[in-house]
């Protein structure tokens, strides 16, 4: 016959059993999302490879224009199809290419100015007139004219007709009819 009695006290953990093998790898995680951090930094380093991109444009069709008569001046570009018109159709075709008839506001513009007259063997409107108040030339914004570099004995207005002024290939001013044809230089 056996009899059990109560369980006892148990007793105290026995010592540490052999470290057991190593499981099977466990499945791939999903992909964490990008810290604000690094989308930061990816759209930093895209527009710097796109800025680098665009200059180098630039500094293409700079050299591209160069070659094809445009000539810079400080922050002017001046631009002629080799073209010749009147005072308004001139005006017209600048202005709805974004830019306006070209105005020499120093030498150096007037210099460069002179040049594409002189390439062109042609005078070159400038955007000037006294078409609103005889004898008082004006920049096509109505504002007072403050570089010139009229011609001797210029401007004359001769026969009362000549109320725009032409620069010629020497660098000088006269003033002349509107609707004389001559060379359209923009400038943008």
């Amino acid at each position: 016959l056996q009899v059990k009695g109560q369980q006892g006290v148990p007793g105290k953990a026995g010592p540490a059993g052999p470290k057991g093998s190593t499981g099977a790898q466990g499945q791939k995680g999903q992909k964490g999302e990008m810290s604000a951090v690094d989308t930061v930094q990816r759209q930093v380093a895209a527009l710097e490879k796109t800025i680098q991109t665009l200059q180098a444009e630039v500094s293409k069709s700079k050299k591209i224009f160069a070659m094809q008569g445009v000539t810079t001046v400080g922050g002017k570009t001046f631009v002629s199809t080799g073209q010749s018109d009147n005072f308004a159709n001139g005006k017209a075709l600048c202005s709805n290419a974004g830019g306006a008839l070209a105005v020499a506001r120093n030498v150096a513009e007037n210099t460069a100015l002179a040049a594409i007259a002189k390439r062109n063997g042609k005078h070159i409107y400038l955007g000037i007139s006294d078409l609103q108040t005889e004898g008082k030339f004006v920049y096509l914004n109505g504002q007072a004219v403050s570089y010139t570099k009229w011609k001797s004995s210029e401007p004359n207005n001769f026969k009362n007709g000549e109320d725009c002024v032409i620069l010629l290939p020497d660098t000088q001013w006269n003033d002349i009819n509107c609707d004389h044809q001559t060379l359209i230089v923009c400038e943008f």
